[in-house]
């Protein structure tokens, strides 16, 4: 096997280091929990971090405040480095699998790590978030990001003697073009899914029409291109996590490892 040049291996062992993982993982951390300390004194700007992607946030609000919201990029720019290292250490231990074969639970947890982080950089740049979306029965909302029609079919909010809405029953149908793609009956906690787009119901209204009170739905639409992605993490993270498990109990019992005191 052909050896790398002197610089290209300092590099590659630099990418791979644990050292370089705790440096990262700990400036990263620091950053995280001494900025979300401004958070509750300054609604104004961090309020809204929920309610948009991560990238789209910091277009139209971080950078209007950017002496508070500094810290928000630069721990996203070290995590994004954290994942790198993290692949780096990936692929360096598929380059050894024959003789390192029995960390395979460590790595899968590396893999689900980057997975997930891609997964959500995807969803930041890609996705969006939509809410108070008000629909009458019949009526349609056009979705151009995905080319699809979603509309409300029935809808009839179930109510508590008091008033207070119980249940919001939602029959809601995604088309494209005169294709029905998908129909289901929404409620809370049951809500629509389909390609990475999440449909909620979220509350209800009335408006006045034809002499008669009418009931709407008011809907909260997000939409996420990485959820296969993130969920192919989370397995990966998951089996890592009880492979590891398994071969520290099974070291342990063979009096590989010491006992946990």
């Amino acid at each position: 096997m052909m050896k790398l040049p002197l610089l290209v291996s300092r590099v590659w062992k630099l990418l791979c280091s644990l050292k370089l993982t705790i440096v990262l993982a700990s400036i990263a951390t620091l950053l995280a929990i001494g900025g979300s300390v401004l958070m509750p004194f300054n609604p104004q700007v961090f309020g809204g971090l929920d309610s948009m992607p991560l990238g789209l946030w910091i277009e139209k609000v971080a950078t209007q405040s950017p002496g508070m919201t500094w810290w928000i990029p630069v721990a996203g720019f070290l995590v994004v480095l954290l994942a790198l290292n993290t692949l780096c250490c990936f692929i360096d231990w598929l380059g050894h699998f024959q003789v390192r074969w029995r960390k395979c639970g460590e790595y899968l947890i590396h893999l689900g790590f980057v997975l997930i982080l891609g997964a959500f950089l995807w969803g930041s740049q890609s996705g969006f978030r939509s809410g108070e979306n008000a629909l009458l029965v019949g009526q349609s909302l056009s979705l151009p990001q995905l080319g699809v029609l979603l509309k409300l079919e029935a809808f009839k909010p179930v109510l508590a003697p008091s008033g207070r809405p119980m249940e919001m029953l939602n029959t809601l149908a995604l088309y494209k073009g005169d294709q029905l793609l998908k129909r289901v009956q929404t409620r809370s906690n049951h809500p629509l899914i389909w390609n990475g787009l999440v449909v909620i119901p979220a509350s209800y209204g009335q408006t006045r029409g034809g002499g008669r009170y009418m009931p709407y739905s008011i809907l909260t639409i997000n939409y996420d291109p990485g959820t296969n992605i993130a969920f192919a993490g989370s397995l990966a993270m998951g089996c890592g996590v009880l492979l590891t498990l398994f071969s520290f109990y099974r070291k342990r019992a063979r009096g590989d490892r010491p006992d946990i005191v």
